[in-house]
């Protein structure tokens, strides 16, 4: 018993002490940038937004494609209350900051602007979002579907 306590003491402290040599990248040496956002990304999501005081419901569907350099073009769908607007397209920009977070600005070919925050991984596969758009309650999941 005294053997086997002792074994695993020492295989504790070795593999501590190989964790302390080969520590994990540094959060900088592996940072976001405007790269991590290329490819085409599908999204659908449904949300309320208050007109003239009152609320209405809306949910959309659509491509975005991030061109890897800050600018972004897209198309949508959106049911407004009721009324359809179908395959409206959108050209826009977007950052990145080293945290894997950003946001995007567009404006869509009937002149409506949307602005969102943007949050995501290393990788980039998916992004989370939330419309920052004063009156909008609406956020959502993209995921990459072509790089």
């Amino acid at each position: 018993m005294k053997r086997q306590i002792s074994v695993g003491l020492l295989l504790a402290v070795g593999l501590l002490s190989w964790g302390a040599a080969h520590p994990e990248q540094a959060w900088s040496d592996n940072s976001c940038s405007l790269q991590t956002l290329k490819g085409i990304y599908l999204y659908h999501c449904a949300g309320v937004q208050v007109v003239n005081g009152q609320p209405v419901h809306f949910a959309f569907a659509g491509k975005d494609h991030y061109h890897g350099d800050g600018t972004m073009s897209g198309v949508y769908s959106l049911s407004d209350n009721g009324a359809l607007s179908h395959y409206v397209s959108y050209t826009g920009t977007y950052t990145v900051n080293p945290d894997c977070t950003g946001a995007f600005s567009t404006v869509d070919e009937n002149g409506v602007a949307i602005h969102a925050d943007l949050f995501f991984e290393r990788d980039g596969e998916e992004v989370n979002f939330v419309l920052t758009d004063s009156g909008v309650v609406d956020a959502g999941v993209e995921r990459r579907v072509h790089k």
